[in-house]
Formats: C-alpha cells, sequence, structure tokens
C-alpha cells in the first residue's frame, strides 16, 4: 500500500539501539571538538584591513606563510623541540616507571618526588629555569663555563637557548609520560615476567619481549599526547626567550601568539594554527603506525 513502511525488526532495532543512545554524545563532542577548527579555517581564508573590512582570498596566506623563511625556520624549529623532548623524555619515564613499579618502599616517595614537575604552573616553571640560567648565580651557567672554561650568557646564544627550553619541557613531560607507562607497566600479569625468569631471560630480555610490546598502547598514547603539548607549547618558550635571540628560538606557536595577540593579525594566526593541527594529526597518525596502536584499539 502507499505510504506504508514494514516494522523493524526487533533484532535490528536491537543493533541501532546503541546508536541512537551514543548519537547525541557524539554529536556534541563533534561539535566542540570541530567547531573551532572549521572556525579557525575559516578565518585563515580572509585578510583584515586596518579599517576593519575583511576579504576573502583563499589560500593566499597559506602560501605567504609556506614562502617565508622565517616561518620555515619556525617549523623546522617546532619539530626539533618536539624530537629533542621526546628523546630525553622516553627512555627517562620508561626506566623511572620501571622503578616505581616495583614492590619497593622507595617507590611510593619516588613516586611523589617525579610528579614534582607536573604541579608547577608552566610559567612558573619557566620563571625557575630562567633562574638556573642567570649568568650570575645560576647553577647551569656555572657548570656550563667549568666545562667549557669561559662565561656564557645562556639564552643569549642560540643553540644553548633552544637546549635549555627543551631541557625544561623534559623536565615538564617527563613525569605525566613516567605515569602512564607506569599504568601500562602495572598491568602486566607478574606470571609472564615469573616465565620469562625461568626461561632465562635477564633484565633488557623481558623489557624488549615483555615490556616494551605490551605497552604499545599506552606507548602511542603518551607520545600523541605530549608532542601536541609541545607543538603547542607557547607560553613557556615565550616566558624564557620570547623567541630569541634573534628568531633562533621562535618555534610556531610562539609565531602565532605574536602574530594573534602582539601583531593583532589573526589571519595569520589562524593560519598557523592550522598548520599545526595538521603537523599534529601527521605525528599522530606517524605514532599510531609506529606502535601498532591503531590495530590494537580496533
Amino acid at each position: 500500500m502507499p505510504g506504508f513502511s514494514p516494522p523493524v525488526p526487533r533484532a535490528r532495532r536491537r543493533q541501532l539501539l546503541p546508536y541512537v543512545l551514543l548519537a547525541p554524545t557524539v554529536l556534541l563532542l563533534g561539535a566542540f571538538m570541530v567547531s573551532p577548527v572549521l572556525s579557525g579555517a575559516f578565518l585563515s581564508m580572509f585578510r583584515t584591513a586596518l579599517d576593519g573590512t575583511r576579504s576573502f582570498v583563499g589560500a593566499a596566506n597559506y602560501r605567504l606563510l609556506l614562502g617565508e623563511t622565517r616561518f620555515r625556520s619556525n617549523v623546522t624549529l617546532s619539530l626539533f623541540y618536539v624530537l629533542g623532548n621526546l628523546s630525553l623524555s622516553l627512555p627517562f619515564a620508561y626506566a623511572a616507571a620501571l622503578l616505581i613499579t616495583r614492590p619497593v618502599r622507595a617507590a611510593r616517595v619516588l613516586r611523589g618526588i617525579y610528579l614534582l614537575p607536573w604541579i608547577v604552573a608552566p610559567v612558573v616553571s619557566a620563571l625557575l629555569f630562567r633562574s638556573l640560567v642567570d649568568p650570575t648565580f645560576g647553577p647551569l651557567s656555572w657548570l656550563v663555563e667549568k666545562v667549557s672554561g669561559r662565561p656564557h650568557v645562556i639564552l643569549t646564544e642560540p643553540p644553548l637557548a633552544m637546549g635549555t627550553i627543551i631541557l625544561h619541557s623534559f623536565w615538564r613531560s617527563f613525569p605525566f609520560m613516567m605515569l602512564f607507562l607506569a599504568a601500562g607497566i602495572a598491568s602486566i600479569p607478574q606470571e609472564l615476567y615469573e616465565a620469562a625468569k625461568v626461561d632465562g631471560g635477564g633484565r633488557w630480555t623481558q623489557f624488549r619481549y615483555l615490556t616494551l610490546p605490551l605497552t604499545k598502547v599506552h606507548l602511542g598514547v603518551v607520545l600523541v599526547v605530549i608532542t601536541m603539548w609541545t607543538l603547542q607549547d607557547a607560553e613557556t618558550v615565550y616566558a624564557m626567550t620570547e623567541g630569541g635571540p634573534g628568531y633562533s628560538t621562535e618555534v610556531a606557536a610562539v609565531r602565532l601568539f605574536k602574530m594573534s595577540f602582539i601583531n593583532f593579525d589573526l589571519n595569520t594566526g589562524a593560519t598557523i594554527g592550522v598548520i599545526l593541527v595538521v603537523l599534529g594529526v601527521l605525528f599522530m597518525f606517524a605514532y599510531l603506525r609506529l606502535t601498532g596502536g591503531a590495530r590494537d584499539l580496533q
């Protein structure tokens, strides 16, 4: 009959029910997570004149930035910042996670000590690091002087300034990474380690064939989180060096901050923001492929 639709079978309704119940949450999350990105992408395709008039320029802002030597240096410094932070954080975090998951009394004390950098506000920790490299009384400046044989004003020398920023980021990232990896290690059944010992497996063998494969999902997630934090880190870098000397520590996030809130060029700031999002997504897929996280999470 015209207008008649057959009733949906009960089994089919049961299959659809979870999706119907989840739909409002998914729609709300999508709106909150995707709408800022879409808004930024929309803003990046306009140029605003001094009198406030806005004109559509398409991809001109992207072409202008990507053709700029300064911006290519910003992106290179951001990648160097991320890789420098991860290359320090990852081995130390794994070592500390293995230490605090052992059934020893000192583990509780170590957990508290290791978490201290995480509870300090980012700008405060940046100012603390500035005091460490102060040329008159900073202990790091004194140490560098003793090693090199001459005094240094660390934050005015590009390689040393970038090294200090990476060291500070490592100091802040290490506790979170350690905590997440420790949670993964604690979930591995002890029977597996005991079986490995019976088979003659040493500590390195246990780590390589048990700990590392069974914490790959945790590793993938923590790599993504730390990479996003480091890519978007403008406040601590700006608090320490303001991107200087010159542009030698001006990572892309600091450039975004300067363009948006000092020069009030929101269109260029939005363009840099979109490029940072794209970089973050590329990093995420690379990590998931590297660690097999996508397959394990399915």
